[in-house]
Order: C-alpha cells, then structure tokens, then sequence
C-alpha cells in the first residue's frame, strides 16, 4: 500500500501555536490514539507509526488516560509466556 499523505493548509498551519516540529509530533500522537481506540490499528501499529517500542506505546497510553486493549485471555497467554522467560533465566 502506498503511504498516506495528510495535508494541512497553510492558513490552518500558521494558526496552531506550536513550533511546526512539535505540531507534527502532536498531530502525530493524536492520530494514532484515535486510530488505536477505536480499533482500527494495534498498539504494535501505533508504537511504530510514532517510532516508540511497544512498553512507551503503552506509556504514552497510560499517561493520555487511554485504556490498553486486550482479551483476558491473551494476557493469561502473555503472562506464561513472561514466567517461561523468568524460569530459563535461573
């Protein structure tokens, strides 16, 4: 698939009161917590489209006050596969 591109006209640009390098950052973040709640892009999708890893994705959220998506049954998957890790480091 080819990137999207997003636009912002010149007169909307020179009116958001941030330097244009926080603003991208900004509208950046904002876009991909948008995107995240409302299930159209996983929290792996949204950490790589703001170039974060997965733990200050889930930072970011937790700091924003988003809910962190998952099944119960997937954090019980994750959860053993945290204990096998700790048990082949002893």
């Amino acid at each position: 698939m080819q990137p999207i591109l997003i636009e912002i006209p010149g007169n909307i640009a020179c009116q958001i009161k941030l330097p244009p390098g926080r603003a991208k950052k900004m509208i950046m973040e904002e876009l991909a917590i948008r995107l995240y709640e409302r299930g159209i892009i996983t929290s792996a999708q949204a950490s790589r489209l703001l170039e974060m890893d997965r733990m200050g994705f889930e930072h970011f959220l937790a700091e924003n006050e988003i809910p962190i998506h998952g099944d119960p049954g997937e954090l019980d998957t994750e959860l053993g596969h945290l204990e096998d890790i700790l048990y082949d480091c002893e």
